[in-house]
């Protein structure tokens, strides 16, 4: 399906603006220790307060994005977004570190603004192509803007690792104008309006029951139980696939890998590299031949691949050889690359579809914010366990947590099949 010029320019802008989170990744501890004299337990207090205002921020945007305007809440982000690494560049003292992580966490909640303007100004037939580019192109932005990152990190020095700060900056600051003249040019701004108000128009027609593989929120009680109940079920498996996933590929596995005596510590550059082209090219390959399939199925497999992948980096470091743990470990890796594919695929999806162009917003805010909290309560997870409470390795943990805890509430989502069985 071919996408409309402006589409293909938002999503081509948005590769730019991941490249600009990923630049800053390797470098923002290593600034805030080498640069700021923070101990390694203070330095990474800098991504906790971005949590925290990224978790105040989503919903408040999604709120905006529903009521006002996903424009205006998508501006808004960025302005923290070119202000919060301005900051950083700035800053010469840990204090204000601080206050520069949490308004650049305050920007992170333009995904929720973001993910509301793609489902408005694409159709339904165009959500599914358009979600999976979004993801892969999330993966792609991010993985090159932390290969660049890691060689600034290389460097030691306290000038570059500003200007890695100040080029985020500037790189929003792009974004923002690039988006402006994009709305301008093709009336976005409009279309977006128009769907809006074509969402909150009542439709008493009855619609079949095997229309949609879920519930939607199109119906002329607006939000029925049976959606809020599957918003519900979507957000808290969100947070709990965060929290022993998503979280963990930055906390639990970096520690795991550089705790290893037998793991050289190249081998983190090597799991961004191996994850990052594993799901682009999956992407490439999966998208077109899956973008009609059934979405929640495709939801439960994303913590079942993630769990196998833990389990496998586990298995992983038992051998005596670093060719076979790094072999069997970048297998694992792929693995969990498969598993972003099926998130990235079918999360948007399903939550499009359940919570409609009228919703979306709020919906939308509400994955981020779980989003959020995964990221404070899975390094909180991972501390724990490697404190000595827990008898297993930690990935094994996680992958245990994933099965039990979070694929359960997916379980729960309804599909066609169950629609049509409870409607007969």
């Amino acid at each position: 399906m071919g996408l409309p010029v402006y589409l293909r320019s938002m999503l081509i802008v948005d590769l730019v603006c991941n490249f600009g989170i990923g630049l800053v990744m390797p470098i923002e501890l290593l600034f805030t220790t080498h640069s700021l004299g923070a101990t390694m337990s203070e330095a990474t207090l800098t991504v906790t307060v971005s949590s925290v205002g990224s978790l105040i921020c989503h919903p408040i945007i999604g709120w905006v994005s529903d009521k006002r305007s996903a424009w205006l809440g998508m501006y808004l982000a960025l302005v923290f977004s070119v202000i919060g690494p301005v900051l950083f560049a700035f800053a010469q003292s840990f204090p204000m570190a601080l206050v520069a992580a949490f308004i650049s966490g305050l920007g992170m909640s333009m995904a929720t603004a973001w993910t509301s303007i793609l489902t408005l100004i694409s159709t339904e037939e165009q959500h599914n192509i358009v979600y999976g580019i979004n993801q892969a192109e999330l993966n792609l932005g991010i993985g090159l803007g932390a290969a660049v990152g890691g060689l600034i990190a290389a460097g030691g020095s306290d000038f570059l690792y500003r200007m890695g700060f100040a080029a985020r900056g500037v790189g929003f600051a792009f974004v923002a104008c690039a988006l402006l003249i994009l709305e301008r040019r093709y009336r976005l701004r409009d279309l977006t309006s128009r769907r809006m108000i074509k969402a909150h128009q009542v439709d008493t027609r009855p619609t079949p029951a095997t229309s949609s593989p879920y519930p939607t929120a199109e119906s002329s009680t607006g939000l029925t139980r049976q959606v809020l109940v599957t918003m519900a079920l979507l957000t808290v498996g969100t947070l709990f696939m965060d929290i022993f996933g998503y979280s963990q590929f930055d906390a639990g596995l970096v520690t795991t890998l550089i705790s290893d005596p037998h793991v050289p510590r190249w081998s983190l550059s090597l799991v961004d590299v191996v994850n990052t082209f594993a799901v682009v090219i999956m992407n490439v390959i999966l998208l077109p031949r899956l973008k009609n399939g059934n979405h929640v199925a495709m939801l439960r497999t994303v913590p079942l691949c993630w769990a196998a992948a833990w389990l496998l980096i586990d298995l992983a470091l038992t051998f005596s050889t670093t060719a076979s743990a790094l072999a069997l470990a970048s297998f694992g890796i792929i693995v969990f690359g498969f598993g972003e594919v099926m998130l990235g695929i079918s999360q948007p999806v399903v939550a499009a579809r359940l919570a409609g162009a009228r919703f979306s917003g709020r919906m939308f805010g509400l994955l981020n914010t779980a989003q959020s909290l995964g990221y404070i309560f899975g390094p909180l997870f991972a501390s724990f366990v490697l404190a000595g409470h827990q008898p297993i390795p930690l990935l094994t943990a996680c992958a245990i947590g994933l099965v039990i805890i979070a694929l359960p509430w997916f379980l729960f989502i309804r599909t066609a099949k169950s629609v049509r069985a409870h409607t007969a």
